[in-house]
């Protein structure tokens, strides 16, 4: 059970960590590299200003106790982490990558085409309709996506993900939530969408903003979990980069509280 100490402690640390990623996340700038890179550095600054704001509502700046806030940030900065990893990882084969990367943008334009679809008359629809059967005629035939299970073919084709492996699988790999990540996920889900469970629990103390064992327990879980995938993608984007010589104090800070985050099951 989390108490005050367990609190301060993980929120010093995400602090600290949110500057560990700024200062990351400057020193990204202006490098010329490939797209690879390009596209991974767009999502970390995505993921920088992302924890930004989750350290601007935390209940030590303005003294507001709000799960379920910081429980929809946190879920959406969980999902993107695990596209950064998925974008990022570096010792892959040429086809791999390019999978990735084709597979990337095609659920990109594929979203951008269904948002546009509700208005028939967009002048960008056409462009999408020559363009998107190529894209996605370039991916099946490629010689991955045949090493691909036949469900997750399907899923790729009829443009429904954006990865080949599952949030919880990257997860995995990357030690990020070794176990039971569908209990943290459902925990921050339920939440997000203000259902039963998250607005039934509400009471005079509660759900008003106001200190509580409840809140107390629920926000230090969650700032763990917030320290474990910043610290990992913090050390990723710096070996990416190959940024060791210019954050150096960074690098250290994101290795430790690596350790220190990791999730007890």
């Amino acid at each position: 059970m989390y108490d005050e100490g367990h609190f301060k402690e993980n929120s010093s640390l995400f602090e600290s960590l949110v500057s560990a990623a700024v200062d990351v996340s400057d020193k990204s700038g202006g490098i010329l590299t490939s797209g690879q890179r390009i596209e991974a550095t767009k999502i970390y600054t995505r993921l920088t200003l992302s924890a930004i704001t989750l350290e601007r509502i935390l209940p030590t700046t303005f003294g507001i106790w709000d799960f379920s806030s910081i429980a929809i940030l946190a879920r959406s900065f969980i999902e993107t982490s695990h596209r950064y990893c998925y974008i990022s990882e570096i010792e892959l084969s040429e086809g791999e990558l390019e999978f990735r990367r084709k597979l990337y943008f095609f659920h990109a334009n594929m979203e951008k085409y269904r948002l546009y679809s509700s208005q028939p008359e967009h002048e960008v629809l056409e462009s999408f309709k020559v363009g998107l059967p190529q894209s996605k005629k370039e991916i099946v035939e490629s010689e991955f996506f045949f090493s691909l299970p036949k469900h997750m073919q399907n899923k790729i084709k009829s443009g429904n993900t954006d990865m080949h492996v599952s949030d919880e699988v990257i997860s995995k790999r990357c030690g990020l939530i070794k176990e039971q990540y569908s209990f943290y996920y459902r925990i921050l889900s339920n939440h997000s969408h203000g259902s039963p469970l998250s607005t039934t629990s509400q009471s005079n103390i509660r759900g008003r903003g106001m200190k509580n064992d409840a809140e107390l327990f629920y926000i230090t879980l969650t700032l763990q979990i917030l320290n474990r995938y910043l610290s990992h993608v913090i050390s990723t984007q710096v070996a990416l980069l190959s940024l060791e010589h210019e954050c150096q104090d960074s690098l250290s800070l994101a290795k430790e509280a690596f350790i220190k985050s990791e999730i007890q099951q």
